[in-house]
């Protein structure tokens, strides 16, 4: 994504609204519980490199519209300019920040085709030269190691981001990865592209770019993780990304499924090109706190929130326009990190039937002792839900503890409540 309104207008055409249906849904088994690290927790920012780092609780942050692309470290044929991105991987690791290095996009003097268009300009979305690709991986991977993770490029299945076949990208992905970890060491990390799922013509390129080879072997046999953007439509909610999810699994030859998946971009409201439509303060803050819940409880490793400061194209904001100010939304991320960090979050189910119909519970173990449910009503009028009998407290996503053992009624709708009890 970028920040630029232009630069969206392929990616978020106007299609047939994917539909969430209203019945039981089941987005993790026990025995597929993970437990949610400060990685979990990302972010974009377009200053990290010469601003103050975002004033939420992070873990990780992906390189991306930070000044760090290839084509603005590599501006000669041959001589890299590393300042930028020497100052944005330094100051993610003084923050404790896992970076995650996007490696595209293409110098024009590299590129097949210098005359292909592209949101960075010309040239940009070609496919490379190999040598030129090649030396600029081993390069970054030789002075960065390990200490940051490498991804083969964003968004090849939007156009203005790619120009070249999905067979070229597999091929890239395989150079990549043979160059990152023959210069960083076999512990590197090697991300796959990152791809949208909202258009049709989005999910088909994710299958054959997953179907595809490169020296006789699929892509899960480069990469160490899977990635995907979940970016609704611009009218949805943060449920309507379940079912890009769910189509991801699906999709993913079984040797991918074994792999970590991270979201990589994530946010509401994009309408290629407008401005998004304005929403409520509190319903920003509702959409920010399901958002990392259905991404723990979905298997989601590493969720990377696009972005801080992001300006007008989205509709969710975390920080005001001072960039320092947290939003209500801001401190409903804040929150929600309290409520997920260090538990174990096996599964979200949605009522189907009865008092409780539409009602969305997402259980998570913090200990033996302790178990966090987190719960909400997407639309439609709040219910009255009955904890059971060994309630310790509730806690409503502004913060307000209501302490209370046993039994009792708590009135749930839009916004997430988290009950703690001992079973």
């Amino acid at each position: 994504m970028t920040t630029s309104n232009t630069r969206l207008l392929t990616r978020l055409a106007v299609i047939p609204s994917l539909l969430v249906a209203l019945v039981l849904v089941a987005f993790a088994s026990p025995s597929q519980a993970q437990k949610v690290r400060p990685e979990f927790f990302g972010m974009h920012d377009s200053q990290i490199a010469t601003g103050a780092t975002p004033r939420v609780k992070l873990g990780s942050i992906r390189l991306w519209d930070s000044g760090t692309s290839w084509r603005q470290i590599e501006t000669l044929p041959g001589l890299y300019d590393w300042t930028g991105l020497d100052a944005a991987v330094a100051k993610a690791r003084a923050a404790k920040l896992r970076p995650l290095l996007v490696l595209g996009q293409t110098p024009q003097f590299h590129a097949e085709n210098p005359m292909a268009p592209g949101a960075y300009g010309d040239g940009a979305s070609s496919m490379p030269r190999l040598a030129a690709w090649r030396a600029y991986v081993t390069a970054a991977a030789t002075r960065y190691g390990t200490t940051v993770d490498y991804q083969v490029w964003n968004e090849p299945n939007v156009i203005n981001y790619w120009t070249g076949s999905v067979a070229q990208m597999a091929q890239l992905t395989a150079v990549t990865s043979q160059a990152v970890k023959a210069a960083a060491g076999r512990g590197a990390t090697v991300v796959a592209p990152s791809f949208p799922l909202r258009m049709s013509g989005q999910q088909s390129w994710f299958k054959k770019y997953w179907r595809a080879t490169s020296g006789g072997k699929g892509m899960a046999s480069y990469v160490d993780v899977v990635a995907v953007q979940l970016y609704p439509l611009a009218h949805e909610a943060p449920e309507a990304s379940l079912k890009l999810l769910a189509f991801a699994k699906r999709a993913l030859p079984k040797p991918a499924r074994a792999k970590p998946l991270w979201n990589t971009e994530i946010n509401y409201g994009l309408r290629g090109g407008p401005p998004a439509q304005k929403i409520p303060n509190a319903k920003q803050a509702a959409y920010v706190a399901r958002t990392l819940v259905l991404n723990a409880a979905g298997q989601i490793h590493r969720m990377y929130w696009y972005a801080w400061a992001q300006g007008k194209i989205a509709n969710t904001h975390l920080v005001q326009a001072n960039r320092t100010t947290l939003t209500p939304a801001g401190r409903a991320w804040d929150q929600v990190h309290g409520w997920l960090l260090g538990t174990t979050i096996g599964n979200c189910v949605q009522a189907k039937t009865g008092k409780l119909k539409g009602l969305y519970t997402c259980t998570a173990r913090k200990s033996r002792t302790e178990v966090r449910r987190i719960y909400w009503k997407p639309s439609g009028k709040a219910v009255k839900l009955t904890t059971n009998k060994t309630t310790k407290k509730w806690t409503k996503l502004g913060g307000k503890v209501t302490k209370r053992k046993g039994s009792y009624v708590v009135k749930v709708g839009y916004s997430p409540i988290m009950v703690t009890s001992r079973r």
